[in-house]
């Protein structure tokens, strides 16, 4: 019954009739293991069974190295049972009395056989793994990150004292436990202070340590996460925040504190490392160099077969460090001006979703009058200068912030998005695609909080606006033929090949935009807006899960094509020959297109668009 329960709540099997999951479990063999029991080897017989993770944790080792940490809920076993050959990693019992559903292969292949969309939960499945790179993986900093949980790792114990205890308390307490840092509780609220705030906030300033409080010098409130999320995700809260220490609870409760120091004894090359590098940086030239770092790190990533979600959000967050550094150093220059000014990126800079292709896309909003105008001129084409010398590449729409088109006041902006919104031209249109994924890497974040505002208000009196928007993804028809067959470029330079970005990424980001927009969500990442959409019952959860998996295997598909042709260097551009893909990655691809279809026709019929198609 406690499997039954379990397993019709785990997708793909609770899309099965019901008769059949009953059939499935009692049929099944339920077995729990002790802690460090091995359930298969790398190398051993094809296996006999797909395991189903009840209640526990497994891992699973390639090389004696942790390639994935299993959960309860998790499936894995069926690759060995589609293909038939020997598993390619090592399954190891993580924790005492893990319970286990061994479903036999018989059963298994059957379902794959009567029931489609359980057919093609395992096809995708097995074709992420098919774009993974064994030789290259165990070399990846970014998927072993991944990989390895903050539990996993040891965490400093947390110390806590209250409020209202005074400074020279609190040095005697840390110096005790041989601490630089102790948790502060006020009021309900948990802080942090540590040596460096004694030193800057009080000893700096002459004030005696026995007559101010903790609370006083602590900073409010910590930022937390939770010990199950993947250490790399603490690295960019982390990066994000510019903090050096993340509060980790678990279950709810404080279970310790992540310091950048255990990370980087965990990972002696990171993003926390590299971001520590940048904002040290002192010279264009040391920026230039740690930026070809990230470069080389991406593309091994994405070769390993790196999630292309993470590998958009690894790029971003370095880039957003490298943008800023450049700032201040040009500030250091110019001078630190007296008026508001915010950098912003946009495009697929904005949503983090950058191939390996990309260039800069960027803007500027400042508040204005003629001395603003003049101070942001120079420093712009400075700003352009040192990114270009760093290494970005060049905009050829010219969409930098050099580009006086692209530098504007706020109530300019204001403006200019109005123009566009009220003569949606394709010039406007396209504009407007890649200004509204805007977001802030450097400057004034209530300057961006007032063009969203202005932006929504304005959506609502703008009638014809998100049609005309919705028309652009529709405008492309997905590239199969009647038969079922691939349609490819029938001359020139790509003949044979099918452009991934106009045919399957383009239609998913716009259409996915215009629903943004209409429903007023602010997140600029298209994964983040379509389980925003879920969130708000917009899509059915099994749309969604549909819309991000396909979105997730074309981002993939065109990673990793870039990532070849730039290892054989030749420049990466969006095409894909269809001929060179695997059987399993052909369909994957077919029924992507279908649901794009789907999408398509959805927002034909709900923005009204017969009389723009």
């Amino acid at each position: 019954m406690e499997g039954l329960e379990i397993i019709r709540q785990i997708y793909p099997f609770n899309t099965l009739p019901s008769e059949e999951i009953e059939d499935i479990v009692s049929k099944a063999e339920l077995k729990v293991y002790k802690k460090n029991e091995i359930l298969f080897k790398e190398g051993s017989e094809p296996l006999k069974f797909l395991y189903i993770i009840l209640e526990g944790e497994v891992f699973l080792e390639k090389n004696s190295q942790l390639i994935a940490h299993l959960k309860g809920g998790d499936i894995f076993g069926y690759v060995s049972l589609v293909s038939e050959m020997p598993p390619v990693s090592t399954a190891i019992i993580v924790e005492e009395n893990t319970k286990i559903l061994q479903i036999e292969k018989e059963k298994f292949l059957d379902l794959l056989t009567k029931y489609q969309s359980f057919s093609r939960y395992f096809t995708k499945e097995l074709a992420k793994r098919i774009h993974r790179t064994p030789r290259l993986r165990s070399s990846f900093q970014i998927e072993r990150l991944l990989d390895v949980r903050i539990k996993d790792i040891k965490i400093k114990e947390p110390i806590l004292i209250r409020g209202d205890a005074n400074i020279t308390d609190t040095a005697k307490t840390m110096a005790e436990n041989d601490s630089t840092f102790c948790l502060v509780q006020r009021d309900g609220d948990i802080g942090i202070i540590t040596e460096r705030d004694i030193i800057k906030k009080v000893l700096a300033k002459e004030i005696n340590p026995s007559e101010i409080k903790a609370q006083d010098v602590a900073t409010f409130p910590v930022i937390a996460m939770d010990a199950s999320e993947p250490l790399f995700n603490a690295m960019l809260t982390m990066a994000k925040h510019k903090i050096r220490k993340l509060v980790i609870k678990n279950a709810g409760a404080i279970w310790g504190i992540l310091d950048d120091r255990v990370v980087i004894s965990h990972e002696s090359k990171n993003i926390v490392f590299l971001i520590k590098e940048i904002e040290r940086a002192k010279t264009i030239e040391e920026l230039s160099y740690f930026y070809s770092l990230v470069n080389e790190s991406v593309v091994e990533g994405v070769m390993s077969g790196l999630d292309p979600e993470y590998v958009g959000k690894y790029i971003a967050e370095l880039n957003d460090h490298f943008m800023s550094r450049v700032a201040q150093l040009v500030e250091e220059e110019l001078g630190k001006p007296s008026f508001r000014y915010a950098i912003i990126v946009i495009g697929s800079e904005g949503r983090r979703e950058q191939s390996l292709k990309t260039d800069q896309d960027n803007a500027l909003v400042f508040e204005g009058n003629k001395e603003s105008k003049d101070y942001f001129e120079k420093f712009s084409e400075k700003y352009i200068k040192y990114l270009l010398d760093i290494g970005f590449p060049p905009c050829q729409g010219n969409v930098m912030l050099n580009n006086a088109y692209w530098r504007r006041t706020k109530e300019e902006w204001f403006k200019e998005i109005s123009r566009w919104m009220e003569n949606p031209k394709p010039e406007n249109v396209l504009n407007i695609s890649i200004f509204f994924d805007f977001r802030n890497v450097y400057g004034d974040e209530e300057l961006i909080d007032e063009l969203w505002h202005y932006i929504f208000t304005k959506i609502k009196t703008s009638k014809h606006f998100l049609p005309f928007l919705a028309s652009e993804a529709i405008k492309f028809r997905v590239p199969i033929g009647f038969l079922g067959n691939f349609k490819t470029e029938k001359e020139g330079k790509h003949k044979g090949e099918i452009d991934i970005k106009k045919y399957g990424i383009f239609p998913i980001t716009q259409g996915i935009r215009v629903l943004s927009l209409h429903n007023e969500i602010r997140n600029t990442n298209t994964f983040e807006r379509i389980r925003k959409l879920k969130e708000m019952s917009i899509f059915t959860s099994d749309f969604a899960r549909d819309m991000e998996e396909g979105y997730r295997f074309l981002m993939a598909l065109r990673l990793r094509e870039q990532a070849k042709e730039i290892r054989n260097g030749v420049l990466p551009d969006n095409y894909i020959n269809p001929k060179e893909l695997a059987r399993t990655e052909k369909e994957i691809l077919k029924n992507i297109f279908r649901k794009i279809e789907e999408f398509q026709k959805l927002l034909f019929d709900k923005y009204n668009l017969r009389y723009f198609s």
